[in-house]
């Protein structure tokens, strides 16, 4: 039956997280997961291929969100809002980032871990610096054609500044994770990054 199956699916996937939570991606059991899933190690294949096909699935939806950060916050439509923020005519913009990363912590913590921490061995072990890499080619599009549309804004050209600022924003998001922060402990903690890294990007805008 298709809803059994689909329930045996789920928790593999399920035993799998907290498998890799606890041990990481490359000292996890393939034999331990089946086990705890409650079927045979040699059934387990017949819903996934490998390991890595697991723990890909697990942080699939992590990754989703990502990307659509990336976009969202990086695409060329919001050029005029952020020539409001830019300006300091309005503050929307970084409290929409603000609610961005609030939600990208407390939805997805398990799947940060995961892929901050836990992910050596697999095949997403390099998926920070490729998302870095990937983030700094987006924003350097978006601040080329700000630069172009508002000529008398200052903007940043070198690729390694921006490349730096995704790198921090991954350091400041792995010691959120690594320390036992109450849910407001945390926003707060997101406000003043926010605040202060904008800041910065507004002094040197104008």
């Amino acid at each position: 039956m298709q809803i059994k199956k689909d329930y045996t699916r789920e928790e593999i996937v399920m035993t799998a997280k907290r498998e890799f939570l606890k041990n990481g991606f490359a000292k996890a059991s393939m034999r331990e997961i089946a086990k705890r899933s409650g079927i045979g190690l040699s059934n387990i294949y017949n819903y996934f291929k490998s390991k890595d096909e697991i723990f890909r699935c697990i942080v699939a939806p992590l990754i989703a969100k990502m990307q659509e950060m990336l976009l969202e916050h990086h695409n060329v439509k919001y050029h005029e809002q952020f020539l409001k923020y830019a300006s300091g005519e309005s503050d929307e913009m970084m409290t929409e980032h603000v609610q961005s990363y609030m939600e990208l912590i407390s939805h997805y913590r398990d799947e940060l871990e995961l892929i901050l921490f836990k992910a050596q061995g697999s095949s997403l072990e390099n998926f920070i610096d490729d998302y870095t890499e990937m983030c700094t080619k987006q924003v350097l599009i978006f601040m080329d054609s700000f630069s172009k549309k508002y000529p008398s804004y200052s903007t940043v050209k070198s690729s390694f500044t921006y490349h730096v600022h995704t790198v921090w924003m991954f350091s400041f998001i792995s010691e959120i994770m690594k320390h036992r922060l109450s849910p407001k402990e945390i926003e707060n903690a997101i406000e003043d990054y926010i605040k202060f890294e904008y800041a910065g990007w507004r002094a040197i805008l104008n």
